[in-house]
């Protein structure tokens, strides 16, 4: 088991980095949360990762996750646990909600919010929610008060602004410049729900990129 990697940004990616160790490059996949405070090449970072072992037609790979804060590795792990989470929906899930609103979703029963994220049905939905309520809640005993009747909009509004500043984020590292892309996000959001999933946005930004 692979707990934590740390060396040097060597290369970055749309949703991956290579982080060079004693001369070899590790490819770590990582939420698009985490290029928010991303070091530049040739500067240190550390993250704590997971591994996964998948199987494939030509056989079985070796993928590393990573992240920047030990919460997220483990609500990562917790959604692993769930029957029929693979790690893509997991970090498609983090993509789409973002920590706390993950959180803050599963911890209100709020099967709406799981459905925006990629790969979750209704039935995988249902799942999360019943599999990993208690298990949140020890987590995070203090995201909601102790009735857990407040604070569920402060948090969906910072999910959308999180999942706002991360779809400009994720342009930049398309090669658009910072003001480009907080252009294009803006542009696209009066067309989009309120509370559109991050590929939402992305996409529809990289289209209106495309027409201008």
């Amino acid at each position: 088991m692979i707990s934590c990697i740390q060396g040097e940004v060597w290369e970055v990616n749309e949703d991956n980095l290579v982080v060079l160790v004693g001369g070899l490059g590790y490819q770590v996949y990582v939420p698009l949360a985490c290029f928010a405070a991303l070091p530049s090449p040739g500067e240190a970072i550390c993250l704590y990762t997971q591994l996964q072992l998948s199987t494939q037609p030509r056989g079985e790979a070796l993928t590393l996750f990573g992240f920047a804060d030990k919460r997220s590795q483990q609500l990562f792990n917790l959604l692993l646990s769930v029957n029929g989470v693979g790690a893509k929906t997991a970090l498609a899930a983090l993509n789409t909600c973002g920590y706390a609103g993950l959180v803050n979703a599963i911890q209100t029963g709020n099967a709406q919010a799981l459905l925006r994220i990629p790969g979750v049905g209704k039935k995988a939905a249902e799942r999360i929610l019943l599999e990993l309520r208690d298990k949140v809640l020890k987590l995070e005993p203090d995201l909601l008060p102790a009735d857990g009747s407040q604070a569920a909009a402060p948090a969906v509004n910072n999910m959308v602004a999180n999942v706002r500043r991360t779809a400009a984020l994720a342009l930049t590292q398309l090669g658009y410049s910072q003001a480009a892309a907080e252009h294009y996000v803006e542009g696209v959001l009066p067309n989009l729900p309120e509370e559109a999933a991050l590929e939402e946005i992305i996409t529809a930004a990289l289209q209106l990129a495309a027409q201008e």
